[in-house]
């Protein structure tokens, strides 16, 4: 990740990636971050369980909190192994393993919970786009956990006859019918990620003939054309631009680099035996990018409930809630 500065952000937040810290010193600040994040995501947390049981009874509401819930407690477990280590114990000698891609698999797992939260609630623009949305999601989630055999089966067929049925009775769910269709229909496979709606701008031709023939208005009603919604696939590894601005242009391996070191990638494995011997400050930069995703998560959940932008004010210092907004946005324009 580049060390692209802003003088309006705590020069603290910064510490895990600047180069010229002591390993130490970097892995240290991490993990004082790290606490910070976890510190306040809990509090939401909690704060809703008490103060929102009614409002938790709403579907989207409850999976919401549950998106909250899952990415803390994996960016918790991030914390403990990035904080403790490995060690190994070999004819009663114990040897610290060093890896500085150890927390690899956490991190991904808290991206890929920011991307689906990103596209499920706060992506959409408008209320039916929110729900054409949630039926896809619900869909894949459904599909996901079925064979073909399952596929036969009339109640899994249904539930998700039911799913589609919400979908093509909304007026963009109609427009966007041959893609839709397609994508959530029972025998086609799934694919990781979820969707997004756009204008589709396309030229239009006058009626009338002749060189000097004046164009048909738009939708809007000024210039040439007409717009249409339009959707299209997002797979994790292209949801970056959505999440932190087409600008940050480093971001674009993040999910391929997250990956290597989560699964048995040739490349992954020949990097893991290549890595430095000793720590070089590089083993605090997965915990660190968690406590980003972590925090970027927590400030689109307060979105989702009245004044949650006030949550912190009473039992957090300025200072830490400028650090925790400004973490949240060192990665993303949203």
């Amino acid at each position: 990740m580049k060390d692209n500065r802003n003088t309006d952000i705590p020069k603290i937040v910064y510490e895990p990636v600047n180069g010229k810290l002591a390993p130490e010193k970097r892995l240290e600040s991490s993990l004082q971050l790290s606490e910070l994040v976890t510190k306040m995501a809990t509090h939401v947390i909690c704060h809703i369980i008490v103060d929102y049981e009614e409002q938790l009874s709403e579907e989207r509401f409850s999976v919401a909190s549950a998106f909250l819930q899952r990415m803390t407690s994996t960016h918790l477990c991030n914390h403990k192994l990035t904080k403790e280590g490995i060690v190994l114990k070999y004819k009663g000698e114990v040897f610290q393993l060093h890896e500085e891609y150890k927390t690899m698999t956490l991190t991904r797992s808290v991206y890929e919970h920011l991307v689906m939260f990103y596209f499920l609630f706060a992506h959409p623009k408008t209320e039916e786009e929110r729900d054409v949305v949630w039926n896809y999601w619900k869909i894949n989630s459904k599909k996901n956990l079925m064979d073909g055999a399952d596929m036969e089966d009339e109640a899994v067929q249904k539930e998700i006859g039911e799913l589609r049925k919400n979908i093509f009775s909304t007026r963009l769910g109609m427009e966007c019918y041959k893609k839709l269709d397609e994508w959530t229909a029972l025998g086609n496979p799934t694919q990781n990620g979820c969707i997004a709606f756009f204008r589709k701008y396309s030229p239009t031709l006058s009626k009338t003939n002749g060189p000097h023939a004046n164009p048909l208005p738009s939708r809007g009603g000024a210039g040439m054309g007409s717009s249409e919604s339009d959707v299209r696939r997002v797979s994790y590894n292209q949801a970056w631009r959505y999440l932190f601005g087409k600008g940050q242009k480093d971001m674009d391996m993040l999910y391929r680099h997250l990956s290597i070191h989560s699964h048995p990638i040739y490349d992954g494995l020949m990097q893991y035996q290549d890595q430095a011997q000793k720590d070089e400050g590089f083993d605090g930069i997965p915990l660190y990018l968690s406590s980003c995703f972590l925090a970027y998560l927590c400030r689109l959940f307060l979105r989702l409930i009245p004044q949650g932008d006030k949550m912190f004010d009473e039992d957090f210092t300025q200072e830490e809630i400028q650090v925790f907004k400004a973490l949240s946005r060192i990665t993303n324009v949203a």
